[in-house]
């Protein structure tokens, strides 16, 4: 009984040693993978209009939020600004089927949420989520552009990555090159109401490697 006292003292002991080290650690690294700095009153109001319209009802920012839509981390890195203003002020117009609301924002408010979101894009995310791992011969160049466009964030692979559009572990045993890239240029050629977006402001080259990576997945 004694033995175990003193094993327990020890444990505390060791707790009280090691603890502040790593709640140092936790307060002097978030301000700077955060970019505390740039949190500035339209990124601050950005997230209030976020939170208030319910935003993080369906969609993922930073890992927090829900899972019914794309998860925005990387959005404005993505699409970049101007495309986000004239979503955001419109949704239906741009995305036929999609049920995202019409939010009705101000021209601030949609201000605010892309400073929101620029200032999320810029957050260091240490590799999470897990990207899908490519093997030597799956057209490294594609599979590279497939996570750069974040295409993961809608569709699995080897069992990583939304789930909002189809899982393309077999893509290339179901669909040609030929029609994959008619779909990358433009999805409504074949489903009327698909939800995906166009890619078709890609670089030909791009679009072909994205392919060609998309085909060999059998």
């Amino acid at each position: 009984m004694l033995a175990s006292h003193a094993t327990l003292r020890t444990a505390v002991l060791i707790s009280a040693l090691i603890l502040p080290g790593l709640a140092a650690q936790l307060l002097l690294r978030p301000p700077h993978k955060a970019h505390a700095a740039q949190i500035s009153e339209p990124v601050a109001e950005g997230k209030r209009l976020w939170i208030h319209n319910g935003c993080d009802r369906c969609h993922a920012i930073l890992g927090t939020g829900g899972h019914l839509a794309p998860d925005v981390t990387r959005t404005y890195a993505v699409r970049g600004e101007a495309w986000l203003r004239v979503y955001l002020a419109d949704p239906a117009a741009h995305t036929n089927g999609r049920r995202m609301p019409n939010l009705r924002l101000s021209p601030s408010g949609i201000t605010a949420i892309v400073a929101y979101l620029a200032w999320a894009s810029q957050i260091g995310a240490n590799g999470w989520p897990p990207a899908p791992q490519a093997a030597a011969d799956e057209a490294p160049r594609g599979y590279e552009l497939f996570l750069a466009q974040h295409c993961d964030a809608c569709h699995t692979i080897q069992g990583r990555g939304g789930q909002v559009g189809p899982d393309l572990s077999r893509e290339g045993a179901r669909q040609t090159k030929a029609w994959i890239l008619d779909q990358i240029n433009n999805p409504r050629n074949h489903r009327p109401d698909s939800i995906m977006f166009s890619f078709a402001q890609l670089p030909e080259p791009d679009k072909d490697s994205l392919a060609e990576y998309l085909a060999s997945l059998k």
